[in-house]
């Protein structure tokens, strides 16, 4: 719902004009409708810039008066005010009588929200007569009983003096979703220019004129920039604690950036995030210099003191633990970034006389580059999958850092096209790149190895975010699926397991790590009733007894009655199953209100530095990469920025809700 110090916003639609009326009012009042042609003669007075644009606002219904527009939802015109509870107040210029009650074919739903704010329940006037006879049918069938009904209406109570209209056209609507599209698919403004671009908008409407200057497009996304950040900012202001991430990323011709978010659970037990700002770091990649970085986005936005743990996926020189540290937080890596790494030295482990991993995977890439460079190739590729019945599928080029990912899809495409692609190496003579038995016994073993992380990656697939507490479970069966394939003879899930027992092994002792699991009430068993479960109950009595302390304390600092108690009510409830939401558990009210505000701070905390639709999605990712890096290099803060909060997919955006 709009929020705005000098009025309420309200939709309006006619024949030959859709838009918004933005009105400020004072004392109750209570609209009607009536002819659309009267409009303007009962507002005569009161119309101030008619023809100029409305404010923005992180409703979708609504506009505030400001640069830019937004609406979705239309309603009749309305023409004129009739009092609330009796008392005729009209508008300054309206007629002076009453209006009828509410007429059957031009019918507005109201509702009364408070003596400050409202809600107008607005949909199309098709909608509303539809929902309107179907509920009269319910309660009778003739149509004096429907008009009743119509009649008895809630209307809606506005409080205060209309000053002003805004009408918002539906040329202005247009350029409001030109600039999400922009926004949305991180586009360079200069798209706006381009000859086809602008004839596709004319094909869709001819009466509509694109804008045509890249300068119009960053004043007005600057505008809602503001906007949006302003409200960010309040919005972090009651929020006692967040945790960053930190995600670094490589420009192809401008450097390093580094994209800064904070994460958070509000009132409503509900994960929100926030991007911060996007910035360029120097190509030493000095990590104490990103903490110092990372610190001034912080202070700038006001949460430096409420930042406790940073999740990155920096691969930099000195120590992001001990930088962070230094500061004051706790380090997380991202578990993305973690998987990467235990691939990277297992694959080194590998490169024996016997298996030679990396020498094979140099060869699959050069299979690959080869039909990329060569059209020849591809074409008879073609023909070759339609011969033998396979998947016309093209062949993927996995990165040169190795992720897992990429290597296990390059993989797949190989083993599963190896009869076209020697076919058509055979014909070029290509005996160097030949898949030989050998090779594909190799690739087998890797594909095998590597599906216990792709069995990982699934159960962690889903929109934005998850908490730090699956991190240990979801190793503790990585590591079993990886011993059962060790035990069968595979070498490269060996070698796996072996850096996953030594990267891994210490997870439970990671205070954060610990916690989020033992406050997690799915997992909450495997912390609790485990080894360290003394440790973590210590650990969970030392901060019950920062919030609620007690007078028989011992010494050490736990033990109290109190706190016994909790946590034993707690340990007995029943787990939930895995693919629950956590923070249901902790949002119904169940006895656990001192033990919530321990699970709020730790389950706040995300196990990766970017959302999981991307981390685990190859496509995704690389879509997202290509389309940032053609971004011009003074707009990326920006177009970050809003692609986080105002794009059609984003979580922060009305529109997507």
């Amino acid at each position: 719902m709009a929020r705005n110090s000098g009025g309420v916003e309200l939709f309006c639609a006619g024949s030959n004009l859709s838009g918004v009326i933005h009105a400020n009012v004072s004392g109750p009042r209570v609209c009607s409708s009536d002819q659309e042609d009267n409009i303007r003669e009962d507002f005569r007075g009161n119309c101030v810039n008619v023809t100029g644009l409305g404010g923005w606002t992180t409703d979708t219904r609504f506009a505030t008066q400001g640069n830019w527009p937004r609406h979705k939802q239309t309603m009749p015109y309305f023409d004129s005010w009739s009092p609330a509870d009796g008392n005729p107040t009209e508008f300054p210029g309206a007629p002076s009588q009453s209006r009828a009650p509410l007429k059957t074919e031009e019918t507005l739903l109201y509702k009364e929200y408070n003596q400050q704010q409202i809600e107008v329940d607005i949909v199309s006037y098709p909608s509303i007569m539809a929902s309107s006879r179907k509920q009269c049918r319910r309660r009778s069938g003739n149509s004096k009983s429907r008009k009743r009904y119509l009649a008895e209406l809630q209307p809606v109570t506005v409080p205060q003096q209309v000053s002003q209209v805004v009408f918002i056209s539906e040329d202005e609507h247009l350029k409001h979703h030109l600039l999400k599209m922009l926004v949305t698919d991180l586009l360079p403004f200069s798209k706006v220019k381009d000859v086809g671009f602008r004839a596709y908008c004319r094909a869709l409407n001819p009466t509509f004129d694109p804008p045509s200057s890249a300068l119009w497009v960053r004043t007005e996304l600057q505008s809602v920039y503001e906007h949006i950040k302003a409200e960010v900012r309040n919005m972090l202001q009651s929020v006692p604690e967040v945790a960053l991430t930190a995600e670094m990323w490589t420009h192809t011709s401008e450097g390093v950036y580094l994209t800064v978010s904070c994460h958070f659970i509000d009132r409503y037990w509900k994960r929100r995030n926030c991007l911060l700002e996007t910035v360029a770091l120097d190509s030493e990649r000095d990590a104490s210099r990103v903490a110092e970085q990372l610190l001034k986005t912080s202070s700038d936005w006001g949460i430096a003191d409420k930042v406790k743990v940073v999740v990155s996926n920096m691969i930099c020189k000195g120590s992001m633990t001990e930088s962070c540290e230094a500061k004051g937080w706790a380090h997380v890596r991202c578990f993305v970034c973690n998987l990467d790494i235990v691939f990277r030295e297992a694959l080194a482990k590998l490169d024996e006389p016997l298996w030679r991993v990396p020498q094979l995977l140099r060869k699959c890439r050069a299979i690959v580059r080869f039909f990329q460079q060569e059209r020849d190739a591809q074409r008879q590729l073609r023909a070759n999958q339609e011969k033998l019945n396979l998947s016309p599928l093209r062949l993927v080029q996995a990165a040169a850092e190795d992720t897992w990912l990429d290597v296990g899809t390059m993989l797949q495409r190989l083993s599963e096209q190896r009869a076209a692609i020697n076919l058509v190496l055979l014909q070029h003579v290509k005996e160097d790149l030949w898949l030989n038995d050998r090779d594909v016994e190799k690739i087998n073993s890797v594909l095998a190895a590597l599906q216990p992380l792709r069995d990982t990656a699934k159960e962690m697939v889903s929109d934005g975010y998850e908490s730090l507490s699956n991190i240990i479970p979801l190793v503790d069966n990585l590591q079993k699926s990886m011993a059962r394939l060790s035990e069968d003879g595979n070498q490269v899930a060996k070698a796996l397991a072996d850096v996953c027992l030594r990267r891994f092994s210490h997870a439970g002792d990671h205070r954060w790590m610990a916690l989020s699991t033992a406050m997690d009430p799915r997992f909450k068993n495997i912390m609790l009733f485990s080894s360290r479960a003394q440790t973590i109950e210590q650990k969970l009595q030392a901060e019950l007894k920062a919030l609620c302390p007690s007078k028989d304390a011992s010494p050490l600092g736990f033990g109290t009655d109190e706190v016994d108690a909790i946590l034993k009510k707690y340990k007995s409830t029943n787990t939930m199953v895995r693919d629950q939401n956590p923070l249901d558990f902790w949002r119904l009210p169940r006895g656990f209100k001192k033990l919530s505000h321990i699970a709020q701070k730790y389950l706040t905390v995300v196990s990766t530095a970017v959302p999981l639709q991307r981390a685990f999605n190859p496509e995704i990712s690389r879509r997202v990469h290509h389309s940032r890096c053609h971004l011009e290099p003074e707009n990326v803060n920006l177009m970050m920025f809003l692609n986080g909060h105002w794009s059609i997919e984003s979580s922060n955006s009305p529109e997507s809700e």
